[in-house]
């Protein structure tokens, strides 16, 4: 069995981590019969973008934590 990491960044197809693609290699990997641990970098993100208009907000986020939206909150700086 082999540990993987799974780098994650924000969570968002515009903005962040693309949160299907992500859960889909999270089930790849939990499949294969091997485990994952998710990290992130702990800091702001570069944008955030509101996904109806696709325009930048101007406001701030962690990416640190929308990853854990994505990891259910198991992630790890």
């Amino acid at each position: 069995m082999k540990k993987i990491a799974v780098i994650l960044c924000g969570s968002g197809s515009m903005d962040g981590s693309e949160i299907h693609e992500s859960v889909m290699t999270l089930l790849a990997i939990d499949k294969a019969g091997h485990q994952y641990q998710i990290f992130s970098p702990d800091g702001p993100q570069h944008h955030v973008v509101n996904h109806i208009t696709q325009q930048e907000t101007g406001s701030q986020r962690n990416m640190l934590e929308e990853s854990g939206r994505i990891a259910r909150g198991d992630v790890k700086p």
